[in-house]
Order: C-alpha cells, then structure tokens, then sequence
C-alpha cells in the first residue's frame, strides 16, 4: 500500500487487518509498485502485540490493538514530510465548496478537527484534518485526506452530526477516526491544488467567549511559521511561501467553547469568502468592520437589560435534507406559529402548479420558544417541509440561514406572515429559467391591505428611525409590465439564485438596518436591484398581541453603522438623524459605544 503526498510517498507493510484499517483511514492510497521514499512497518510481536517503525524515530513497541492506528498514522505523516522539500507543509485542517478552499492551521489540541468537522457538517467538502502543503505562489493547497481524529469530548458531539452518523473507522487510543460518509464521492476533487479563499486559525477554550478577530498578515505569518513541519528541508524555512500566503489571503483568529456558537458567524464568513468571491481586501474591510484583533482589550460591556424570566422548551431536532427542488421559500420565524402556519399552506393551497418544484423552509428563530414543537410538527403535515432551529444568532441576519440551508439553485424568502399573489411563484421560477444565471436581487410591490394599492420600493430617504419609506413607481402598477430597477425595498420578499447571495454581515445583532444595506452590496458587486411587477404580496403589519421579540434601537443603529463601514458608506446623516430621533445626548451615547466596541475612530 502506498500513500502519497505531494510528491512524497511512503510505503506500508502490515499485516492484513492492520492493512484493511489504514486503507479505510487513508482513502486515497494506491496499491502502486512504484517506489517510495520511505517505508512504515506494522509487525505483530508475540501475545497480540505491535511495533511500528518509520525508521526515523525509535520504534513504538508492545502496542494493543487500540493503541496501533494512533502510532501508525503519526507514523505515516512525519515520513511524509521527513525529506519534503518541493513546497511547506502544515499542520492544517482543510474544507472546499465551489471550487475553494479554507485552511485551518493550527497546533495540536488547539481544536483545528472539530473545527472542520463543524465546516462539514455545514457543507463544505472534507479535504483533511492534519495535513496541507502550500504551493510556492502561496495562493492553493493540497491537503492529505485521512480519517479524522477527534479527541475526547468533541467525539460524540461530531458522531451526531449527519454526516458523521454511521461513519465511525475506528478507535485509536482514547481518539475517534471518522471520514464523512458521503467524502469518498468526490475524491477526485480532492488531488488537486485547492485556491485558499480563508485562513482560520482555532483556539478551543471551554471558558472563553466566542471570538472572532481579523489577523494582519505578519500576525498570520507567525501563527502559520508555528505549524510548519518541514522548515529544516527548505532554504528559507519555508518563510518565502508563507509570508505569501499571509499576504494573499484573508486570515482570522478564531475563539471558541461551543459548535453551537459558530452557527451563523463562522459559516457566514466563509460563505461570503468563497461563494461571494471576495478578495481579501474586502474581506479584511468587512473584518475591520465587526471584529477585533486579539490583541486588544475589549471594551467594557454596556449595562445589560433587566433579564426577563421566561419558560426554556426543549429544542426540537433539524428535518433531514430531502430531495432537491428547483426553488426553495424559506421563512425565518420568532414566536410566530400563526404566521407560519397561514403563510406555508397559503403556498400550498393557492400555488399547487410548483408544489414539485419547491420546498418551504422554516429556520425557527426561537427553537427553545414555546412555538418551536408546533412549528417542528409541520414538516409532518406539510410535503416539501423542512424545520430547522437555529439559537446562535438571533435578529434579521438569520435570514442569511435560509440561503445557507436551501436545497433548491433559487430562493423565494419571506417574512413568516407574507401571502403570495396566485400565479406569482410559477412566474418567479419561468423568470429564473429564462435568466438561470441571473445575479440580480428580485423583488415585487407589495399590496395594502384592501389590495387596491400597490407599494413598489423604499424612497431612499431617513424617516421615523429607519433608511427608506415605501413608495409607487407608476412602472409596477400594471402587472405586466417588465421588470425595472430600484434604489432599496422593504424585505418582506426577495428572491435571487442561492450562489448570487451576497449576505448580510455577519456581526448585525437584532433587528434593522438591512433595508438599502443589502440592495447596495449587490450593486457594489455588479448585480442589479429589479421590481418584477407581477411578484405581488401582502404583508401582516398589525401585532394586537405585541411582537414577541425585542426591538432596540442601539441594535438599530449599531447595524446601520456596521453596515456603512463596511460598504463605505459616509455617516453623518445616519448620525444625524438618530441625533433627532432620539435626542443628541442619547443617539451620541449609542454611536460612541458602538465606536468603542469596534475600535472606530
């Protein structure tokens, strides 16, 4: 048996059970005659016991059965990298999605495994856990593929994840070894140099908050000269093809304790690195803008709000992934059964001719509510329905996860409580076929209530604590018209192809400052923001009972600050305006917290 890596090979000789483990751990050896640069010998000794002798280091011997595949694959990485010298190796786990890659460097135990086996659970492909080197331009990477070793404590959570359950390859020692059940398929993606899009570099902490902070390339150098294994085969350590990679792509620090809390920060910004095809200018602006450098201290907390003394349900399981669709409806949804209820079978009863064409989505903003097993029931009652909780991020952002979790090449998202116009979505899906490559932001006018009215855009405008107010372009009254720009729109509805997403950031807290925020990132990409005349909807705005989530207006004005950082965006109106919203002294007491938070000048 052979295994390979960038040029270095290394020979096994086993006996056959030994053998039969490593093949599963390491999928893509070959059975080759060809020649290796070192050879790994697992021999059986008298009573049951092992040796294994890479001849670089003393032979481990008098090992158990259990304790054989953790010495053995040690074995096999350093003869590996003993004499490579073409390119650097790291120490680095490693995912891919459309064609690129994120490296996740790190020392042993700083969490760089579960860390990956997070990504994949996310979607992303598993490239390696151990293993990377780096081409000599520092802009790719071709990883190792193995079975993961997780260690104690991060194994269980892992083997519930979905694509992880039943796919356990062994023990080794007190370690698991996993490979992703559906990995193997596309292992051919996986022999070829990678474009890095992201850097991460891991720390797990069980006391620690999580934290996010961009890195500059020369802390990116340091980090990555720590996780290099093969310095002393190269003539400048490797530091040339480092130093190039740290100026070439995006590098984070990332601080953990739980998976749960990386839902919706990590994931988003890795989305937004590798599907939005960002460059790591922007991305470091974007970082700049929410995030910052471990280096510094974080500023004191604001007073927190008084605790409010409420009821925690038992959150209720995610629907397993279905059959794909061509468009997925995805609503995120707060306490509001009703209207999710009314909204999904509105869609199945007044739209019947795409009901094999889309699946409803419902991400439960508020799993641990007493909504949440209502909700939960429905993808019982209602074909093509998926429920999906989601408790780490919390506020208009989550939005983001409808897109993340969307099976179908186009999304329909809607507020929990919107109905469709018949006919609009079987229009919507024949406009995606005509334009199956559209990157565009779709929206429709909205009707008032008597339906005699029609809303088609945001005037872009500050009024009453909010960017915008509706408006009527007299092109969206006729339903036939053809479809026409638009400066900003309210986002009860909009549409686009799932790649096309650009995303809000992943920092926004609460609700508002979207509106104008997300019209604007896709024209600063290129794309366009249409009003296709026929997609008509109506949109619940009376709340008798009260809204069951809390509206801050700090959180307000901290996403519309966010946001024009990172557009670019000058802020002396916003300021201005909460100055008279709100009185000076507490408008300019928000807009100096949020500055302190950032580090903002």
């Amino acid at each position: 048996m052979l295994i390979e890596l960038a040029g270095s090979s290394v020979r096994i000789e086993a006996c056959p059970s030994i053998a039969e483990d490593i093949a599963a751990a390491f999928p893509r050896h070959t059975r080759s005659p060809a020649p290796a640069q070192r050879t790994v010998i697992i021999r059986s000794d008298a009573g049951g016991l092992y040796t294994v002798d890479d001849a670089i280091e003393p032979p481990a011997r008098e090992l158990t059965r259990g304790d054989v595949m953790t010495f053995a694959m040690e074995a096999i990485i350093r003869a590996l990298v003993w004499e490579l010298s073409s390119s650097v190796a790291l120490h680095a786990g490693a995912v891919c999605k459309n064609g690129s890659g994120i490296l996740i460097p790190g020392r042993s135990g700083a969490g760089k495994s579960s860390v990956t086996a997070w990504l994949v659970e996310q979607g992303f492909q598993y490239i390696t856990d151990e293993i990377a080197v780096i081409d000599e331009a520092g802009r790719a990477f071709l990883g190792l593929t193995r079975a993961m070793v997780i260690k104690p404590g991060a194994a269980e959570a892992i083997a519930d994840f979905s694509r992880f359950r039943n796919a356990q390859v062994g023990r080794g020692g007190c370690h698991e070894m996993f490979y992703p059940a559906d990995a193997g398929s596309a292992a051919t993606a996986m022999v070829r140099m990678q474009p890095c899009a992201l850097m991460v570099f891991p720390e797990f902490s069980a006391d620690a908050d999580t934290e996010i902070g961009v890195l500059t390339s020369g802390q990116a150098v340091a980090r990555l000269i720590d996780c290099n294994l093969n310095a002393r085969n190269l003539r400048d350590g490797g530091f040339g093809a480092l130093s190039r990679l740290a100026r070439n792509v995006t590098a984070i620090s990332l601080r953990y304790a739980d998976f749960g809390d990386l839902k919706g920060a990590l994931d988003a910004l890795a989305d937004i690195a590798i599907e939005k095809a960002r460059t790591p200018a922007e991305l470091r602006r974007l970082l700049a803008a929410v995030a910052r450098t471990p280096t510094e201290t974080p500023p004191a907390p604001a007073p927190a709000a008084p605790a409010v003394q409420v009821t925690a349900y038992d959150v209720p399981p995610a629907t397993p992934r279905g059959e794909a669709r061509k468009l997925t409806i995805g609503m995120a949804t707060y306490d509001d059964y009703d209207g999710a209820y009314f909204s999904a079978q509105a869609i199945r009863l007044y739209h019947p001719e795409v009901r094999d064409d889309t699946e409803i989505l419902i991400i439960d903003n508020h799993p641990d509510g007493r909504c949440s097993a209502a909700l939960k029931r429905l993808d019982q009652k209602i074909p093509g329905c998926r429920y999906v909780p989601m408790q780490a991020r919390c506020g208009t952002a989550v939005r983001d996860l409808v897109f993340s979790e969307a099976s179908g090449a186009y999304v329909l998202c809607l507020d929990s409580h919107v109905l469709v116009q018949p006919g609009a979505i079987k229009r919507l899906l024949a406009y995606f076929e005509q334009d199956p490559l559209t990157n565009d932001l779709l929206q429709g006018p909205l009707l008032n209530d008597s339906q005699k009215k029609v809303m088609t855009h945001f005037h872009p405008e500050w009024r009453n604590g909010m960017y915008g107010y509706w408006a009527t372009d007299e092109r969206g009254v006729d339903p036939e018209a053809p479809p026409f720009e638009i400066p900003m729109q309210g986002l009860g509805l909009f549409a686009c192809r799932k790649a096309a997403w650009r995303g809000f950031n992943p920092l926004f807290r609460g609700f508002g400052g979207e509106e104008g925020y997300i019209h604007e990132k896709f024209r600063q990409a290129g794309a366009r923001s249409l009003c296709l005349p026929f997609l008509r909807w109506l949109h619940r705005f009376e709340r008798p009972l009260g809204i069951p989530y809390p509206i801050k207006w700090a959180d307000r004005v901290r996403n519309y600050m966010i946001g024009h950082r990172e557009l670019g965006l000058p802020e002396d109106r916003l300021i201005a305006h909460f100055q008279e919203r709100l009185g000076k002294q507490t408008a300019d007491d928000i807009v100096a917290s949020i500055k302190a938070e950032f580090d903002w000048a």
